[in-house]
């Protein structure tokens, strides 16, 4: 790119001239020149002080030459680290030689603006009627400058110096700064005060060795009030008489002026109003999770300043509004009511600001651990850069100031409150503190932080850094609680509430939050039944009924939502996978196809449509749909797995071993094998191994956090093996790393998920080396007992670590074994038997139960089954969940869970439950159905629809399946 720009400027002031210019930094730069031809006979003031330069002359001309070549900018390095990115133009030079020319050429410009006609003389005398000093006629003139005429920054004038007459901007109404000041000053000359416009900039500090008036770009008021200077500030509308912005406090400026008071001043360092916040917030928290506060803040100074500059700013309707936002950035997220902002106007007292808020799900119920912090943050900056440049000059830490917040908090029964330990730091230049205390359940807090000084020497950096991190939220610990589920009454009144449409659709949602699916559906419905024209709702109705297992309402509720919006973004998706659990797959892939054409990049879609078609045995159709997920990022380790067990079942070996190789880090070994056979080999990589574990764990978490699991579909249960074989893959990546407590935690995990055979083999290796003997015997003996490729190996080890009681254990194992996937339960129902899903949160309780199929009368038993501990392990804490079914059958009053194997779990979802294989005996265990297969083809349909070997089939009816 090249280009050449030429802008003929007019003299701004006779006889003078100025200029400033700096080089690119943030784009790299070839070939950049900076020529700058003046008369020979000026003097000029120069500076460049990084950049260096060379001069010519041409008769009566001087030319200076700047170049810079082949510059390439530290694009790593980020705009707001540490080093103060310079704000000092390369090149500066003016014609003016002093700061008191400067002084003189604009109080001349603009004196003649500034003298009173008859309307200004008119408007201060009425405004300064009555009033008995100069300072309470200055308050009066200033408020009024101030508050009305509106600040508009518009360059009119000659260029962007010269101000417009105070009568013109008194009837306009508006102005910018300088407009706006030259109105204050001939209200104040009206009245015998005398005032100076004061040229300043509103960052950048004055260079006082290059007198230019580049070097500003506001105007500020300095008045003779009482014998001394008060620094005025009429743009900012609402800052309190004496009170100027902190940006342009203790800095120099130019008061212009044909008297004495001309040139350089320094503004004001101290303030005549104290910076300080008060915040109060007082609330209650539901058993719902729902969150009602009422908030009082107070302010006055610097922050009572913003405050009012922001709501003057907005409009009353959209204070609400206002403060959702505000409330948002320090996580108190809700409907904000009942705004009440007192003395808006009256700068002379302290703004007040009262409201409401209401969350209905601010917190999620149950939870196990939720971190929440309902003080605000704390209101320090960053810590000021580095200034290369002037590495000595002191740092700017203000505005110096006290800010106080108190919370007071209720919490119900089912909430368990821990709170941190207290926090305090005391330093010469300011002073900081938290404090928790829990009441029996009501939780005060308080956070106070005093600042005392705005600056500080550049040698007390270190100190400052360390005591900005102790009072910024980031490092600082928070409350926590555990939730456990709300009381029945409390989830019945819930159900039953009243409202409009509005108020039963938020209430329906964060019943759908907190997994109370019945009241979600309930008053889901009703809001709908109160606007059926609504767009809104259908699909979250859907949702509810789905996670109900009442497939037809939720058929029908997103067939709802298709029509009212044909558009929407996932109704199609929702609709397929509803007409999917229906056992209608025509019709599924045909909703898939409406998804997939509303939104073709998006993944889910194909990988959906893709296993549909693998379960109708379409396998060409599903094979297209699968590669096309699989090209789209991200990798998804259950599209990898479908791919590999389709191109078995077609009969492309080659693809097939390739892809499950990937899974498992070994060679495929063929369809009959336990896959984890080859993962968990001896000569494992256990960097690579700990690798491919990690990324499919983040994938599988990723889709847990995105929702696409949420409703415990054949894709949630499918992803149970890829879990239960990457926690395997990374527990034996670090056994052979020599880290034998990881990988205890995470092979253990991978047992209890899968109840695989060579899991339990690697298991009882983990624990001999670690010496615990009777362990390792224990699960070796499991290990022959869960049968696979290791159940000889495994027989064998038990033999050799006591030969005595070698038979008597794998007796015993082979009984445990059968015994595992069964649970006693407490008395539920008379009889009947029904099948159940569990999806577990980092705990061994259910956090949620759903009721699949079979008979209603043990549909609530949810509630108890929640409470039952299951055997069930995390290695770690992440956002994975393990999700299992079961199946509940009662009689008499004896229940039992029967807890099925993974790999059979997404075979049956979409399967009513089959009574006939409780029938006979009343034992409660299931008959299974034996099928024989020939060769490895066969083998291999079983393997895919989630059939596995039958413990030593082998020796009994040669290739046997269950």
């Amino acid at each position: 790119l090249e280009y050449h720009v030429v802008t003929h400027i007019k003299p701004l002031a006779a006889g003078e001239f100025w200029y400033e210019y700096s080089f690119p930094t943030y784009a790299a730069l070839t070939d950049g020149t900076l020529e700058i031809s003046l008369p020979k006979s000026r003097d000029i003031k120069l500076k460049s002080p990084e950049r260096k330069y060379e001069t010519r002359e041409d008769g009566e001309r001087r030319i200076y030459l700047w170049t810079v070549k082949n510059f390439v900018p530290n694009r790593s390095k980020r705009q707001n680290d540490e080093e103060l990115e310079n704000d000092e133009p390369d090149v500066q030079l003016s014609s003016f030689t002093d700061w008191q020319k400067i002084s003189t050429w604009y109080a001349k410009l603009q004196s003649e603006r500034a003298v009173p006609d008859d309307a200004v003389k008119a408007k201060a005398a009425e405004l300064t009627g009555g009033a008995g000093s100069e300072e309470q006629k200055a308050r009066r003139l200033y408020d009024f400058v101030a508050q009305n005429i509106r600040y508009v920054s518009l360059s009119f004038g000659i260029g962007r110096y010269q101000p417009h007459a105070a009568s013109e901007v008194l009837q306009n109404g508006y102005g910018d700064c300088k407009d706006k000041h030259t109105l204050l000053q001939a209200l104040m000359a009206a009245e015998g005060i005398k005032s100076y416009p004061v040229l300043i900039h509103h960052e950048r500090k004055l260079d006082a060795d290059v007198p230019s008036p580049a070097q500003f770009d506001h105007v500020i008021t300095a008045a003779n009030v009482g014998g001394k200077l008060t620094w005025l500030d009429s743009t900012a509308e609402v800052a309190p008489y004496g009170l100027i912005m902190y940006s342009l406090r203790n800095k120099q400026g130019v008061l212009a002026s044909l008297d004495s008071n001309s040139g350089l001043r320094r503004t004001m360092s101290e303030v005549p109003v104290r910076n300080s916040t008060s915040f109060n917030l007082n609330g209650k928290v539901s058993e719902l999770g729902g969150l009602d506060a009422n908030i009082d803040m107070s302010a006055t100074g610097d922050s009572d300043f913003r405050l009012r500059a922001t709501f003057r700013s907005v409009a009353q309707a959209d204070w609400p509004r206002a403060l959702e936002l505000f409330q948002r950035l320090w996580g108190v997220s809700g409907d904000v009511s009942e705004v009440r902002i007192e003395r808006l106007e009256e700068t002379t007292k302290p703004l007040h600001i009262s409201y409401h808020v209401h969350k209905s799900d601010y917190f999620k119920v149950p939870s196990s651990a939720t971190n929440f912090q309902l003080l605000p943050p704390s209101s320090l900056g960053r810590v000021p850069r580095a200034d290369k440049r002037h590495p000595g000059d002191p740092l700017d830490v203000g505005p110096a100031g006290e800010n106080v917040s108190h919370v007071h908090i209720e919490f119900p029964a089912n909430f368990s409150i821990h709170i941190p330990a207290d926090v305090s730091i005391t330093r010469d230049f300011g002073e900081y503190s938290t404090s928790y205390k829990m009441t029996k359940n009501s939780l005060d807090a308080e956070r106070r932080m005093i600042l005392k000084v705005n600056e500080l020497s550049a040698s007390r950096r270190a100190d400052y850094s360390s005591f900005h991190n102790v009072t910024t939220s980031s490092v600082e610990e928070t409350p926590w609680c555990s939730i456990t589920r709300p009381s029945a009454a409390a989830m019945a009144s819930a159900a039953e509430m009243k409202g409009t449409a509005a108020e039963l659709r938020e209430a329906g949602e964060a019943a759908f939050k907190r997994q109370d699916f019945s009241t979600a559906a309930a008053l889901l419905q009703r809001a709908l039944d109160q606007d059926p024209s609504s767009k809104e709702g259908w699909e979250q109705l859907g949702q509810a009924y789905s996670t109900l297992s009442q497939h037809e309402k939720a058929l029908q509720a997103f067939q709802k939502q298709i029509e009212k919006d044909p558009y929407h973004a996932h109704a199609n998706a929702e609709l397929a996978a509803e007409l999917t659990q229906l056992g209608r797959y025509d019709d599924a892939v045909a909703a898939y196809r409406k998804q997939i054409e509303l939104a073709p990049s998006e993944k889910s879609g194909h990988k959906q449509l893709g296993l549909v078609l693998v379960q109708m045995k379409r396998d060409e159709d599903a094979k297209a749909e699968l590669e096309t997920a699989a090209a789209i990022p991200p990798d998804d380790p259950e599209i990898t797995m479908a791919l590999g067990q389709l191109y078995s079942r077609i009969g492309d070996s080659k693809k097939s071993d390739v892809i499950m190789a990937s899974l498992t880090g070994g060679s495929s070994t063929g369809a009959t094998d336990d896959f984890f056979a080859p993962a968990l080999r001896d000569g494992t990589d256990p960097a690579q191994a700990a690798h491919d574990a990690d990324k499919n764990l983040s994938a599988i978490s990723d889709q847990f956090e995105s929702g696409e699991y949420d409703h415990l579909n054949v894709n949630s249960f499918s992803a149970m093996d890829m879990v239960a074989l990457s926690w395997a893959r990374m527990g034996w990546a670090r056994f052979v790393q020599g880290d034998n407590l990881v990988a205890s935690q995470f092979v253990e995990a991978a047992w209890e998920l899968s109840q695989s055979g060579t899991v339990a083999n690697r298991l009882a290796r983990v624990y001999e080396k670690t010496g615990a003997k009777d362990r390792a015997r224990h699960m070796y003996a499991l290990a022959a007992a869960a049968g696979g490729p290791e159940a000889q190996s495994s027989q064998q080890q038990v033999m050799k670590l006591n030969a005595t009681t070698g038979q008597k254990d794998l007796a015993q194992a082979m009984a445990e074994f059968q015994k595992l996937k069964t649970i006693s339960l407490p008395e539920l129902a008379t009889s009947g038997t029904a099948r159940f899903i569990f999806l577990f949160d980092n705990s061994s309780t259910p956090d949620r139960v759903q009721f699949l199929d079979g008979d209603e009368t043990l549909r609530g038993a949810i509630e108890k089954l929640q409470t039952i501990e299951f055997p069930v392990k995390f290695p770690d804490v992440s956002s994975i969940k393990i999700i299992r079914m079961g199946t509940v059958s009662c009689q008499s009053s004896a229940c039992k869970l029967e807890m099925q194997p993974l790999n059979s779990m997404e075979g049956s979802v979409h399967r009513p439950l089959d009574r006939r294989h409780f029938a006979g005996a009343g034992s409660g265990l299931p008959k299974f159905t034996l099928g024989t297969t020939r060769d490895a083809s066969d083998a291999s349909k079983y393997a895919l629809f989630g059939l596995k070997p039958m413990p030593g089939a082998n020796k009994l009816l040669g290739n046997c399946w269950t």
